[in-house]
């Protein structure tokens, strides 16, 4: 099939999935990609080439562009379309498409390709295992506490929900998914998606995923100056940015941890919350047992080494036995 061939080859797509391309381009995008190429041209000139009207082709094209099949730029008021690739294509699928149609083997190897790539793309992490920047044009720079998203949210002008490629692509629990919070006009496109928010709503949804156990995560570092980017709401089975932090070796430099958690085992209920919100295993059981309150329970053990900073021990913890303090300088948080 040299049209399956020719697009495979120019879109950048993986060998496995090629059985199950109809389900990311139609037959007429495919063409489409394929007469583009490596081309940027303007919608007279596709109209042109493809002998169609100009009116009918620049629908054609914006809805290409929607699925991220293409991309668009505007040089001097004229706008010019090019190929886009399978990669973009594939996360714009996952979030918006009918993904779980293809089958779950399919999607296990298309999450282990995506992370992949993602790790290939995002080579400004190098810098973060080489030396120890401010991040510069990287993104989940911190790992932040529930008060921090608040303020974020309280300074946002505009708050868009939607759901998370990465939770979308690994598919390894059962948390919400609908956990991406993006901010501002800057950093939200004609084709971003997902569903604005008020600050009220924005501030019970992060509440809400809190409760779940899922961590926070955004930045930039200057945001009060820059303004907020994106707060996402991750766990360590899913999330990239934590998937990629563990292969690199990246703890406590990105996602920056600025808080550690301080532990008051003679407070502790030993109710084991804390031990299965933990996604780093630095509160864990030790195998012994305790008696308190008249009741034999499990003994929880904590390993400060092991802390990410996230709080959400913390946010559980009925008895209080666990604070967030500031790594340097030792401030409470």
């Amino acid at each position: 099939m040299p049209l399956l061939e020719d697009f495979s080859s120019i879109f950048a797509v993986p060998d496995f999935i090629k059985p199950y391309l109809h389900f990311f381009a139609t037959e007429e995008e495919m063409q489409l990609v394929v007469m583009l190429a490596k081309d940027s041209l303007s919608i007279a000139t596709i109209a042109a080439r493809l002998s169609r009207d100009e009116a009918a082709v620049a629908g054609f094209l914006e809805q290409a562009y929607q699925r991220y099949i293409l991309n668009k730029e505007v040089k001097e008021t004229t706008v010019y379309y090019s190929v886009s690739d399978f990669y973009h294509r594939l996360k714009n699928f996952c979030l918006f498409g009918n993904y779980h149609i293809i089958p779950r083997r399919v999607r296990k190897e298309l999450d282990a390709w995506d992370f992949t790539e993602y790790l290939k793309r995002n080579d400004y992490f190098r810098k973060v295992i080489d030396a120890s920047p401010e991040y510069d044009d990287c993104h989940n720079e911190w790992i932040l506490l529930l008060h921090e998203v608040e303020e974020m949210i309280d300074a946002a002008s505009v708050i868009r929900v939607l759901p998370c490629d990465c939770k979308m692509l690994a598919d390894n629990c059962d948390h919400s998914r609908e956990i991406c919070l993006v901010f501002d006009g800057n950093h939200i496109s004609d084709r971003s998606g997902g569903r604005e928010l008020s600050k009220e709503e924005a501030k019970k949804l992060v509440h809400k995923l809190d409760r779940e156990g899922l961590m926070h995560t955004g930045g930039p570092p200057n945001w009060q100056e820059t303004g907020s980017s994106v707060v996402c709401n991750c766990c360590t089975c899913c999330c990239y940015p934590f998937r990629a932090a563990k292969h690199l070796g990246t703890k406590g430099k990105w996602p920056k941890s600025r808080y550690i958690a301080v532990y008051n085992s003679s407070q502790c209920c030993q109710c084991g919350l804390c031990v299965s919100r933990c996604g780093f295993s630095a509160f864990a059981f030790d195998g012994t047992d305790v008696e308190k309150d008249g009741k034999v329970k499990k003994n929880v053990s904590f390993n400060p080494e092991l802390c990410w900073g996230c709080g959400i021990c913390a946010n559980a913890c009925p008895a209080q036995a666990i604070r967030l303090v500031k790594i340097s300088g030792g401030q409470t948080a």
